[in-house]
């Protein structure tokens, strides 16, 4: 088997397990900074509350170092409805999308291990949502939790519009939400 192959297995996997998208990804041309967490230092909420975001996690340098170690990943893009949720459910929808990513990118994880590339490893965009709390001393869930993409420094917007996908801020009534997630494979 060729890693083409296998990482086209991978694609069809996450496909059949929900995700709107998946696409091959050069992780040399993965972009990557440190303004990312300092939007998350300073501006978002969640900032210091779970240990998979700031500060936390990696940085974008230690992050770049850790991107070198692969050539090849999949960008899976997840579509979530908002057609029949309510204003006042927005917090389940929100850790059902976040936590139906999640479930994906670890089947896929654990897939390409199985394929013989032990060094997988998934990211996903958006903070940790397998706790109600993070304990913030030692994570209750080490084999699920993986950091945010953005936390540790990559782009998630260019990394989506880079490789085809059309990601905005989104602005006025919203109908679905697509977030994406990264499986580094080989």
């Amino acid at each position: 088997m060729t890693l083409e192959n296998d990482l086209h297995k991978l694609i069809d996997k996450a496909l059949v397990l929900g995700a709107s998208g998946a696409k091959t990804v050069e992780v040399a041309k993965i972009k990557t900074g440190a303004w990312t967490s300092w939007k998350c230092q300073f501006g978002c909420p969640n900032y210091g509350k779970t240990l998979c975001c700031p500060p936390f996690v990696p940085g974008y340098e230690e992050t770049q170092k850790f991107l070198r170690e692969f050539s090849q990943g999949i960008i899976v893009q997840y579509t979530f409805s908002l057609e029949n949720i309510d204003s006042t459910d927005f917090a389940a929808a929100d850790l059902s999308m976040s936590n139906g990513l999640l479930d994906i990118l670890l089947t896929l994880e654990r897939e390409a291990f199985l394929q013989n590339h032990y060094k997988a490893f998934a990211l996903k965009a958006g903070r940790c949502r397998l706790c109600d709390q993070c304990n913030l001393t030692k994570c209750v869930h080490p084999t699920k939790a993986r950091p945010s993409l953005e936390a540790c420094g990559i782009d998630v917007m260019a990394l989506a519009n880079d490789n085809g996908y059309s990601a905005e801020i989104l602005q006025g009534p919203v109908q679905e939400l697509k977030i994406y997630g990264l499986l580094l494979v080989e």
